[in-house]
């Protein structure tokens, strides 16, 4: 398995990738299923979440609609989601969704204030950023769930088989939390010592694509560098 430096269990290399040498449009139908199958676990989480719950806390909007913009989703299908889930599926009325989030998801899409294209976080910043507390979602799961949480997630919910889960206990103890993720990855797409760090759950999103399909997904280039542009709202 690669290694690289890491502060704090994390990787320090940093790069951007936009592989197109063959692409798959996304629709927000799509979501569940590929949320099952190429989804790193901490927007898997937050994908779960959301359709359980029908909605997310600010943080978890935040993190989890930038992840969708990074890995292909228009700004369109993004929005259906947003309000099947919040509205459709939700307690949300229209008039609700439209004053409390159109704007929200548009700025995120550069469509709206300054128009920046917002950037999808790096796992150093998800790693690094507040955790998440009552009924919030967001943030690393290896990093922010406790031992046992995480343990008994691995092996009900996700069906990782007992060497496993110890193994990404013990690098999640050592503060080794890429590790632990690629573990996971390796795992789901039954490979071993893979050689891609994972840094980026983008970057874990399209290497699941070219090992599950051999296409990329039409992502924006997406810098793993710590210094992004990160929306507020």
């Amino acid at each position: 398995m690669l290694r690289k430096k890491r502060i704090h269990g994390t990787h320090t290399n940093i790069h951007a990738f936009n592989d197109n040498e063959q692409t798959e449009t996304i629709t927000y139908d799509m979501l569940s299923g590929l949320s099952k199958r190429s989804f790193p676990l901490c927007m898997r989480h937050l994908h779960e979440q959301m359709i359980q719950q029908h909605h997310l806390k600010h943080l978890g909007r935040l993190q989890y609609r930038l992840f969708l913009k990074g890995m292909g989703l228009s700004l369109d299908e993004c929005m259906k989601f947003f309000r099947h889930e919040f509205v459709t599926n939700g307690s949300m009325n229209p008039a609700q969704f439209e004053r409390e989030h159109v704007y929200n998801i548009r700025h995120a899409y550069g469509q709206e204030g300054k128009h920046t294209s917002y950037t999808p976080y790096s796992c150093m910043k998800i790693i690094q950023d507040p955790p998440p507390g009552v009924n919030e979602h967001h943030g690393c799961p290896y990093r922010h769930w406790d031992t046992q949480t995480l343990k008994q997630r691995l092996t009900n919910n996700y069906d990782i088989n007992e060497e496993t889960v110890n193994e990404i206990i013990d690098k999640t103890k050592n503060h080794h939390y890429q590790i632990a993720c690629q573990i996971f990855f390796e795992y789901q797409h039954k490979v071993k010592n893979y050689g891609v760090g994972i840094n980026h759950p983008n970057q874990y999103f399209n290497e699941s694509r070219k090992l599950l399909t051999g296409a990329t997904t039409n992502q924006n280039t997406v810098n793993t560098s710590m210094t992004q542009n990160t929306p507020q709202i």
